[in-house]
């Protein structure tokens, strides 16, 4: 086995653990595309946009799928913008979700991936600053990136009723 090529084979999920280097970019390996399946295989550049993912992290995805949710929004409020007095709405914490959308682009290159971490998302806190530590979670269309200790925080959460975890996912899994 490789040096530091731990990885279980034959699975459809993956974790990454990289340090965000100097300018504040992930590298990630080129085996990513096998479990994140909107991830091109040629080279060049994925425009991508960022939100706060429902477990914690950010969960990116491309900018066109965020687009196709903004869109029928947008319109929807097109012709009577919100007034101050609507601010408690439930329709508006959905504004407030899509507003804190980030561009995220994804650059494929020949022999890796490289993500530039949002300033705005460092800055806040929810994703490290240069020279800590990420881990970034593909699984089917899903691609999160968390900061290294909350991503720990959350899973041993799972982990303390892992059993009773994994029979609830797979009766949901059934359900589907």
């Amino acid at each position: 086995m490789p040096r530091g090529d731990q990885k279980i084979p034959d699975v459809p999920f993956g974790t990454w653990v990289v340090t965000v280097d100097e300018y504040n970019r992930i590298r990630l390996p080129l085996e990513i595309r096998t479990v994140v399946s909107w991830i091109d295989m040629k080279p060049g550049q994925i425009e991508c946009a960022s939100m706060p993912g429902p477990a914690g992290g950010i969960q990116v995805w491309p900018l066109k799928d965020h687009r196709q949710n903004v869109l029928p929004f947008a319109e929807a409020l097109a012709e009577t913008p919100p007034s101050a007095s609507e601010s408690s709405q439930k329709w508006v914490d959905v504004a407030r979700l899509l507003a804190t959308a980030w561009l995220v682009p994804i650059n494929v290159e020949a022999s890796r991936i490289s993500i530039t971490l949002p300033e705005p998302l460092r800055r806040a806190q929810q994703l490290p600053q240069s020279g800590g530590a990420v881990v970034v979670f593909g699984f089917g269309n899903i691609l999160e990136i968390w900061d290294a200790l909350k991503w720990h925080d959350h899973v041993r959460a799972t982990a303390k009723r892992r059993a009773a975890a994994i029979s609830e996912a797979l009766e949901d899994l059934g359900e589907r």
